[in-house]
């Protein structure tokens, strides 16, 4: 047998070739296949995880509280201090129940959270300022607060201003909510009438 019969031995056939090729397409296409279903499951995994984490309940803390209070003033009787001031937002709240044993609250802010209920507010009524902005609110009824001054709610799913009633209220934002379009919002008291609010 010659050099050259012996090197013809050796060429690779090219059916081999196209059939080696084949399977690393094959392959390739398997584990980008694999890889792509990996990160489908870990696609659904953190969207269930965000859906669960909407629907659990997150009440407010004595742990948050800690973090969230400010501007420490004399109370009533000016013998004591208490904080005032409080800023939860963005806290994925869906339960403020903590807050009828803060009774010196002046200011809070609870916007952008997940609430429905603001009954709990109604035991502050030393209560000057209020932001509800961006929650779940269908209501923004609250007991008469003698001292509430400033009140938003915008952004929510409030359908009527029933229940908005304090004598020194000046400033009310129900912008973005749930009144028909044209719609007056209005919000009464014996001391100076109603406030008209022209829905955006």
């Amino acid at each position: 047998m010659s050099d050259e019969d012996d090197l013809d031995d050796f060429e690779p056939d090219q059916d081999d070739l196209e059939k080696e090729d084949d399977e690393k397409d094959t392959e390739d296409w398997e584990d980008n296949r694999k890889e792509g279903e990996e990160y489908s499951e870990e696609v659904k995994g953190a969207a269930l995880l965000h859906f669960l984490l909407q629907r659990m309940p997150t009440p407010l803390t004595e742990d948050m509280m800690k973090e969230a209070l400010s501007l420490l003033c004399k109370t009533g009787n000016g013998l004591a201090h208490a904080y005032v001031k409080l800023e939860v937002k963005e806290r994925d709240l869906t339960d403020i129940s903590l807050l009828r044993s803060y009774i010196h609250l002046r200011y809070v802010d609870v916007s952008e959270n997940h609430l429905t209920d603001l009954s709990p507010l109604n035991h502050l009524t030393h209560l000057l300022w209020l932001k509800a902005d961006g929650n779940r609110l269908r209501s923004a009824r609250l007991n008469e607060l003698p001292y509430l001054q400033i009140a938003s709610f915008a952004y929510n799913q409030i359908t009527d201003t029933e229940g908005i009633s304090h004598p020194r209220l000046g400033s009310l934002d129900l912008k973005g909510g749930s009144l028909g379009p044209g719609a007056l919002a209005h919000a009464c008291n014996p001391n100076r009438g109603c406030l008209l609010l022209p829905q955006i």
